[in-house]
């Protein structure tokens, strides 16, 4: 939700929310609500992907600590708010029965991976480059929606897409004026990274399915969000579990290593690093702050949706990205300063602003025909 899986996290595909955007009334359309709403979603956004880096700092050895906090945070929040919504009635027994169980194993393990992914790439590379990184998504879901889905992309999606990986790619190629920030990044931390761009993409396909089939199963009624979420994150947890020995391989540990590994992750989160020193700094403010701003940021997203609509929310979704690049040329606590970016990085985070415009084009053109037009 991912993410993002940054966004990591609520994770709420388009697909979810036109689904969600169907079934949830809308309140007035007060304009002074829907702009605080936005600006609450922008603001949320931005402070979630530079705590995700920040969280990084004392939680970079110890990502599944932080993965498996992260996810049980979403378990509280998602399954609180299905029983509440199953109480009031609006998610009823045949909601909860449609869904093929079996299907939530294989989100939960693929989120687990671009999850635990994306903690170990982001701790090792410049918080600037990650709002450009993320947006390989797009690639992935572009590639996924043909090959798999076998769906007839709109034109301005795929160039979207080719000016989004220009862009990145203009943003990261060596520069004669000076250093590139890339340069200071470690590419097996880049591939890392930008792999588990994969696993969402593939995700959201597998949910795809799951919302077209239960609708089948309710007569034509949509499946509530909630439902999804809330099983995909209990899937999730078992997944991040599952896959801790094939962390600590990657840190080359051995299994018979790995109860210490949790036992000084545990103590890190609480803010005591494990043979002393400063690493753990930070902890437990930070980890809880990523968490409770991420789902800050989902709940913001989903009022948008509700409260102006889908076109919106995905306006207030992509400027988020140059907002981000942009917070992140300020000092932050814990964090490095970052370097001059030079005018070639400025350039490519241009280029791919304007492929997220080029790519959401579709979507946008009839909503600002009809608001201009007026």
């Amino acid at each position: 939700m991912s993410r993002r899986k940054w966004t990591v996290v609520a994770k709420v595909s388009q697909t979810e929310s036109k689904s969600s955007s169907k079934q949830e009334g809308q309140p007035p359309e007060d304009n002074v609500y829907i702009a605080a709403s936005v600006a609450a979603a922008m603001a949320t956004g931005v402070a979630n992907r530079v705590l995700y880096k920040m969280a990084l700092v004392p939680m970079g050895n110890y990502v599944f600590v932080l993965s498996q906090f992260q996810t049980f945070g979403y378990l509280l929040v998602y399954f609180g708010i299905l029983a509440t919504r199953y109480r009031s009635g609006q998610v009823t027994q045949k909601m909860l029965d449609a869904p093929d169980k079996r299907l939530f194993i294989g989100i939960g393990g693929l989120e687990a991976a671009s999850q635990l992914l994306g903690f170990v790439g982001a701790s090792k590379l410049p918080g600037v480059t990650l709002p450009l990184l993320s947006q390989s998504i797009i690639l992935f879901q572009i590639g996924l929606s043909y090959l798999v889905l076998k769906k007839n992309l709109e034109k301005e999606q795929i160039i979207g897409a080719l000016i989004v990986a220009a862009g990145v790619c203009l943003a990261a190629a060596p520069s004669d004026a000076g250093a590139n920030i890339f340069q200071q990044a470690d590419p097996l931390y880049i591939g890392i990274f930008v792999s588990s761009m994969l696993f969402p993409a593939l995700a959201s396909i597998i949910k795809e399915k799951i919302f077209a089939d239960a609708k089948e199963e309710l007569n034509g009624q949509p499946l509530d969000i909630f439902v999804v979420n809330s099983f995909g994150s209990g899937a999730q947890a078992v997944g991040v579990l599952l896959l801790l020995p094939v962390l600590t391989s990657l840190r080359g540990l051995s299994l018979s290593e790995l109860p210490q590994y949790v036992g000084d992750g545990l103590s890190c989160f609480q803010g005591v690093t494990p043979g002393g020193g400063s690493g753990c700094d930070g902890a437990p403010l930070l980890p809880i702050l990523y968490v409770s701003m991420n789902l800050a940021y989902n709940i913001s997203l989903l009022n948008v949706l509700r409260s102006a609509g889908a076109v919106v929310q995905s306006l207030t979704n992509s400027s988020i990205t140059p907002l981000t690049i942009f917070a992140f040329t300020f000092s932050i606590p814990y964090l490095q300063d970052s370097p001059d970016l030079g005018a070639q990085f400025i350039a490519g985070s241009a280029v791919l602003v304007a492929g997220l415009a080029t790519y959401n084009l579709p979507k946008w053109k009839p909503w600002l025909v009809e608001k201009f037009s007026k």
